[in-house]
């Protein structure tokens, strides 16, 4: 049984709650937060015990054995919940991003590393059906080699006026494009080699920052990714994971409305339209991420989502946005 201090009890830490009391290898034993209204919620709402409620992780440490620390603070906290955590000894997995800051992340990954602990992201959309399956396809050449992909995103996304969602500078970018883009790593099975990004907002939106972005990304082998969202979208919204086109020689992939379709319709006498049911998974989400950081600490091998690996979907966020504001072309080199 792995034990482990949840740090964070704002709204995102109830549904890890969940996830934890669900898996029968994990076992929360410290709950932490500053703010006496989050403790009083947990205790009161989430039958959490009270004499596991803590109001910094040091408190915690010093209180409770533990194995590993769930961050689920916001992005510009996790160095420094990481940081006391690796030097504890125990073991962290952190809400995505990573950090809202890229040299803070890279700091974090080499704290890992000197600690012998480790760091995992909480990906959690790269462990749905909808890109698992996908991956399956495109590894099995069902459209052959990809060469162009396009994915759109429309939501109204973060509404609640005040949260760090609401307030922070490129909060598409760097709150849901992570999502997308970890997942394009993962699906395409490719690292990204460029990024030109240019990012708006709307005259109704109720970001402080850019919610609106179109971004270009130049993949190994000259792959073409487009990613287009717009987080105070008001119409037809997409499913979370977003519309996807894979395009290769020998037709389509498409994600409608979280169904995954192949198409041909050119030659005609090569048409076809077929959807492709999901790969059956044991786990999915939440659950899937949670299994995954105990199977790897089990077995002492790196976790999918690992801090070293999510650094490339991170840089991917932050080559977008210094492609914004510097209007070039950046290569992810430059930050890695």
């Amino acid at each position: 049984m792995l034990r482990g201090i949840v740090v964070g009890l704002g709204a995102r830490a109830r549904s890890w709650i969940e996830v934890c009391r669900r898996n029968e290898d994990v076992a929360l034993v410290g709950y932490v937060d500053p703010v006496p209204a989050m403790r009083d919620r947990a205790r009161d709402e989430w039958a959490v015990p009270a004499t596991a409620i803590f109001s910094n992780l040091t408190e915690a440490l010093a209180a409770v054995e533990a194995d590993f620390v769930l961050d689920v603070t916001p992005p510009a906290a996790h160095e420094a919940v990481a940081t006391e955590a690796f030097a504890a000894g125990l073991h962290v997995i952190e809400e995505k991003p990573m950090s809202d800051d890229f040299a803070a992340a890279r700091r974090m990954v080499a704290a890992a590393e000197a600690a012998d602990r480790t760091l995992m992201i909480t990906q959690n959309y790269r462990f749905g059906a909808t890109p698992r399956t996908s991956r399956r396809l495109l590894a099995e050449g069902a459209i052959g080699t990809p060469e162009v992909v396009n994915v759109g995103f429309y939501r109204p996304w973060a509404t609640r006026p005040g949260t760090h969602y609401t307030l922070m500078p490129y909060p598409m970018l760097t709150d849901m494009g992570i999502h997308h883009f970890d997942m394009l790593r993962y699906v395409l099975a490719r690292e990204p080699v460029a990024a030109h990004a240019i990012t708006w907002n709307p005259s109704w939106g109720w970001h402080r920052g850019d919610a609106g972005h179109t971004a270009v990304f130049r993949f190994e082998g000259g792959l073409m990714v487009t990613h287009h969202g717009l987080g105070c979208s008001v119409g037809k919204p997409t499913h979370w994971n977003g519309e996807w086109r894979i395009e290769g020689p020998h037709g389509s992939l498409t994600w409608e409305d979280d169904r995954l379709f192949l198409t041909r319709d050119y030659p005609a006498d090569a048409r076809r339209r077929e959807e492709v049911p999901h790969d059956p998974l044991p786990r999915t989400g939440q659950d899937a991420v949670l299994a995954e950081f105990v199977a790897a600490l089990r077995t002492g091998r790196e976790p999918e989502c690992s801090g070293r690996d999510n650094l490339r979907s991170l840089a991917m966020v932050f080559a977008a946005i210094r492609s914004a504001e510097e209007r070039r072309w950046v290569e992810i080199a430059e930050l890695l």
